[in-house]
Order: structure tokens, then sequence, then C-alpha cells
């Protein structure tokens, strides 16, 4: 199993979810996983401790999709 670590909030600093790589990525094909939601503006999660909303992007993998803040 691979070590995994915290993704903070770029708001808050509070934990924004657990990633197993060094490119704070997130794959969200498995129920544990952070819901990555779409609107007019794009791609993004809700920070579970303020709520605020995060871009994310897309990597570009074979595979599941895989998701990381957007800078």
């Amino acid at each position: 199993m691979l070590p995994t670590h915290d993704v903070p909030c770029p708001r808050c600093g509070q934990p924004l979810y657990s990633a197993t790589s060094l490119e704070d990525a997130v794959i969200v094909a498995t129920p544990e996983s952070p819901k990555v939601e779409n609107d007019d503006r794009g791609y993004y999660l809700r920070c579970p401790s303020c709520r605020s909303r995060v871009p994310m992007e897309r990597l570009e993998r074979d595979g599941p999709a895989a998701w990381r803040p957007r800078a």
C-alpha cells in the first residue's frame, strides 16, 4: 500500500483530501474519494471544513480520472 498525505485546502489549510502521489492527485473512482463536482465555472471540490469552492484540474492519465487543485 502506498503512503498517503493530506492535501490542504488553499483557503483554510485544513485537509481537503488524502493523496498517494507526489502530484497531490486524487482518483475519484472509489466510494471513499471526494466528489469532484462541475458547474458553469468548471470542476471543483467543496472543502469539508470551510465549504469553499476549490477549482480542480484533470490530470491526463490512462485509467480512472485523477484530479488535483488547479494552480
